[in-house]
């Protein structure tokens, strides 16, 4: 009775009411041969072939029909040359700013060079006109005349600017024509 307590197992399939399960094989009577009295020993039970399993065999792929090839699609073929027009318009656009730079760098150096030697001539053109120099020389020639405490001088500015170029004045075609033109001015006027 205690035997059957142990082996009756309860489910209770979400509610609260258990239903007992009795074992089937717990409630039979072992048989004679099964009991074990004193010193008796156990039977072998007769060997238990293995079941024979059916043979696998390899999978085999079915047969796959292979697709000739099919001509290329202009637009891949287009597509295809546009990529490689790109990549060598970017790697001659590198070497035009590689060659930029460096001639960037050059003229860097040699605009350093000219700012100096602008300097230096800047320095003996101011050394040239120097205007106590000049003034002493105009002085000296009589060309220029200093004027006295008690002289007046007047600057007469009616007349508009002009420019005479002397460069070449007394030479050729050029020269007869700004004799004439001279000539008439003073006609005229």
């Amino acid at each position: 009775m205690a035997e059957q307590r142990r082996n009756r197992r309860y489910r209770t399939s979400g509610n609260v009411a258990y239903q007992p399960e009795v074992e089937q094989e717990s409630l039979r009577e072992p048989a004679r041969r099964e009991r074990i009295h004193g010193n008796t020993v156990r039977r072998q039970s007769p060997a238990v072939r293995p079941s024979i399993q059916p043979r696998r065999r390899p999978a085999q792929r079915p047969d796959v029909q292979v697709r000739t090839q099919t001509a290329v699609a202009p637009f891949a073929v287009v597509g295809v040359f546009a990529v490689l027009a790109c990549a060598l318009l970017l790697v001659v656009s590198i070497a035009q700013l590689a060659e930029a730079n460096y001639d960037m760098v050059s003229l860097r150096g040699e605009l350093a060079d000219l700012q100096d030697e602008g300097r230096v001539l800047q320095a003996k053109h101011e050394l040239i006109f120097d205007l106590e120099a000049i003034e002493k020389q105009l002085l000296a020639d009589g060309t220029m005349v200093r004027g006295r405490a008690g002289q007046t001088v007047y600057l007469d500015l009616s007349e508009p600017d002009s420019v005479v170029y002397y460069d070449g004045a007394g030479k050729g075609l050029s020269a007869l024509l700004q004799r004439a033109e001279e000539y008439l001015a003073n006609l005229l006027s």
